[in-house]
């Protein structure tokens, strides 16, 4: 090995593998890559991590410092536990294996599927690599599903309930009246039909020094920390405003599937119809 050169132990776990797999934790996957890099005398190792991230989204930060590193001449051997660890989207998983790591001279190691480039027999690997995707687009049904389900049977599926509302501690799925922020939506309500323009609602409550929402369930929950909310928590906006007196779910209607992704592949959000 050249002197000085690492040896990539790359480690990834989402929600959905997290949830089916207890023994793909990456605590699990560091000692296990440890081990292997070990017995094969591979020394000078560096981890690289990304927990919480989809197979088939490589944008991921500690992939993409990966990336850098092999771009910086740095890498001379990348080992993951198995081929669905790197990504589960085959062309581009593919790419890197049979391309990208090559070109760079770069030795590639899934454990767990017999997989080590510096010996040409791997066949079976394109074959793998698209058994990942099926079970990345076949997870994505499902969660997909779950959530069209839970919006016909009326349950709340936002990652947040809105400024207003909590989630029901006994029920993630059921919104509860916040009594204290309830009182404020009334305000700006009753204030917007006896004629006030949406700037002068906002210099009011500016007076009278009301939370904005973020900063409103920053303090009650410690969430969604940002230094401007901090340096101004009651800057209400006119988007703000806005936002709050065309909420139907103010009137209580539940309005669910407002935006989907665009694939399993993509998840940037387009809007659905409004008859959906």
């Amino acid at each position: 090995m050249k002197q000085n050169m690492i040896t990539a132990l790359y480690c990834r776990l989402s929600r959905e593998d997290e949830r089916s797999d207890a023994s793909s934790s990456i605590g699990t996957q560091k000692a296990y890559l440890k081990r292997y890099a070990m017995k094969q005398g591979l020394t000078n190792i560096k981890y690289y991590i990304d927990d919480g991230y989809s197979g088939t989204n490589f944008e991921r930060p500690g992939f993409q410092e990966l990336l850098d590193d092999i771009d910086n001449k740095m890498i001379e051997n990348i080992i993951v536990k198995d081929l669905s660890r790197l990504g589960r989207n085959y062309l581009t998983t593919g790419y890197y294996i049979e391309h990208h790591f090559p070109i760079n001279n770069i030795r590639f190691i899934a454990v767990n599927d017999q997989v080590d480039t510096i010996h040409q027999e791997n066949d079976l690997m394109p074959f793998r690599n698209i058994m990942n995707e099926w079970y990345a687009r076949d997870i994505s049904k499902k969660i997909r599903s779950a959530y069209k389900t839970k919006a016909i049977n009326g349950e709340f599926t936002g990652p947040s309930a809105p400024y207003g509302y909590t989630k029901d501690p006994n029920n993630k799925n059921h919104l509860v009246i916040e009594p204290k922020q309830a009182d404020v939506i009334r305000s700006i309500f009753e204030m917007y039909i006896n004629g006030l323009t949406i700037f002068k609602i906002i210099k009011r409550l500016r007076i009278k020094r009301i939370l904005t929402p973020r900063a409103s369930t920053n303090e009650m929950t410690g969430k969604y920390v940002l230094p401007l909310t901090k340096k101004y928590p009651y800057e209400w906006s006119y988007k703000s405003i806005q936002a709050i007196l065309s909420n139907e779910e103010y009137i209580g209607n539940l309005v669910c599937n407002k935006h989907s992704t665009i694939s399993y592949k993509d998840k940037n959000l387009k809007l659905n119809p409004r008859e959906e």
